[in-house]
């Protein structure tokens, strides 16, 4: 190290980089997008939503930054919507002909039960299979420096893992949901990469499980309370419940914060790690300014929040450490986007938002 306390060589200088992350979009020309998408979509009795998606996602990816340097988002609405259509023919059809058998079939009460159980199974895959498929499908359209993301994790090891985890959050009366949800958080970043880097996740559920539990037994507490008040009567019972998201809101929103900042600073590509810096009164500052905006003019402000809400977490969020970027190349892998079984008929861009 030099006299000023400085790195003395360039792996050294390397080591203590700082990547900064922002946003450089504006709500008035995502309003604008949205104002043509809506037109559009109306126009064309709502085919033109996955069109509109893609484009917004364009958009959104064009604005975000990193090191001087833009995302871009490579996906198209012809793409979510043949992979709407195959999702419809895998999960949609079937399902709601197994509910309305159940509904309006004359049927024995047993057959009836078969029925709708068979539906609630084929519904409880469906979540962790769109889950993937989303994933693996975003990540192939989306680049940084021209090089695609990608993500190689196996449907059948998720469905194993989000059965597991929702049977032993059942049988431990939710205690289990923080591991669980790190697990879940974690394979998918852990089976992620940028071209050859490979993201890691080195978090552990317990350092979650603090705060979830201090939120879900302050929460137990605040109603109990509320319930047992004199002012919860009849007449005034209305007044309290009303009152009751202003109080839990600044007590979940805490917890969002620690969640979102555990999730970042445990995240890695390669040897160099992302770091939040959002805090529980910042973030409930936006929050109440977005539920103003929305009310005030009836959703039409939803462009704005979205900037914002994008700004606020990029600017909040670094990468700290060693990362050469001159050699991360591009993965030859993401030249496909097939793969094997139901998940290769879901990745052509069928998602669940």
């Amino acid at each position: 190290m030099s006299d000023e306390g400085l790195p003395a060589t360039e792996q050294e200088r390397r080591s203590y980089e700082t990547l900064q992350f922002s946003f450089h979009g504006r709500g008035e020309t995502l309003f604008g997008i949205q104002i043509v998408n809506v037109f559009l979509t109306l126009m064309t009795l709502g085919w033109y939503h996955f069109w509109a998606k893609a484009k917004v996602r364009r958009y959104l990816f064009s604005e975000a930054e990193c090191a001087g340097d833009r995302y871009a988002y490579h996906g198209t609405g012809k793409e979510l919507f043949t992979g709407f259509l195959k999702a419809m023919v895998v999960f949609g059809i079937p399902y709601f002909c197994l509910a309305a058998a159940a509904q309006f079939v004359n049927s024995p009460p047993w057959i009836s039960f078969i029925l709708r159980s068979l539906g609630g199974i084929l519904l409880f895959l469906y979540v962790p299979i769109a889950m993937v498929a989303a994933r693996r499908y975003r990540c192939s359209r989306a680049s940084w420096r021209g090089i695609r993301f990608c993500f190689h994790g196996r449907t059948g090891d998720f469905l194993l893992l989000h059965f597991t985890g929702w049977l032993f959050t059942a049988l431990s009366l939710g205690i289990y949901y923080p591991y669980f949800f790190v697990r879940r958080y974690a394979f998918l970043v852990s089976h992620t990469s940028l071209g050859t880097q490979p993201f890691t996740f080195d978090g552990h559920g317990r350092r979650l499980a603090r705060p979830f539990a201090t939120a879900l037994f302050l929460s137990y507490l605040i109603v109990i309370g509320c319930l047992l008040l004199p002012a919860v009567k009849l007449e005034n019972g209305g007044l309290s419940l009303l009152l009751l998201p202003l109080i839990l809101g600044p007590l979940w929103t805490w917890f969002l914060a620690r969640k979102h900042n555990f999730l970042w600073d445990h995240t890695l590509i390669v040897s160099s790690r992302f770091h939040s810096t959002v805090t529980w009164q910042r973030l409930l500052t936006l929050y109440l300014g977005n539920a103003a905006l929305l009310l005030l003019t009836a959703g039409v402000a939803w462009p704005w929040v979205t900037v914002r809400n994008a700004g606020f977490l990029l600017s909040n969020l670094t990468l700290r450490g060693p990362l050469d970027l001159e050699h991360i190349l591009q993965n030859a892998a993401q030249a496909s986007t097939t793969g094997e079984g139901l998940s290769n008929l879901l990745d052509t861009g069928f998602d669940i938002d």
